[in-house]
């Protein structure tokens, strides 16, 4: 099941590189891009909003991880707790198949 995962990521990564070449051709117009009143690289519009698409996915991810990592530690959490409980519920039912 993994190497079809690897495959189909392959895929869609080889898609989405595709798909950037492609718009990076449609628009070939250079223009300059001024951030907080700093001038930048003039570059295609295309790889402006590549780089765009790319900061903004970047980012997107790295605010999600504290999240993702609390939700990781609440499920380890939780599974050790199940785990105490059905060692105690045994514990309790061969009790009360001797007795």
């Amino acid at each position: 099941m993994t190497k079809v995962k690897r495959w189909i990521g392959l895929l869609l990564l080889l898609v989405c590189v595709l798909l950037g070449i492609w718009l990076v051709q449609d628009n070939p117009l250079e223009v300059t891009v001024t951030l907080l009143g700093f001038s930048l690289y003039q570059l295609p519009i295309g790889i402006w909003l590549l780089a765009a698409f790319l900061a903004g996915s970047v980012l997107s991810y790295v605010l999600g991880l504290p999240g993702y990592f609390t939700q990781r530690a609440q499920t380890r959490r939780l599974r050790s707790q199940l785990a105490l409980a059905e060692t105690a519920l045994k514990k309790l039912q061969s009790k009360a198949s001797k007795g």
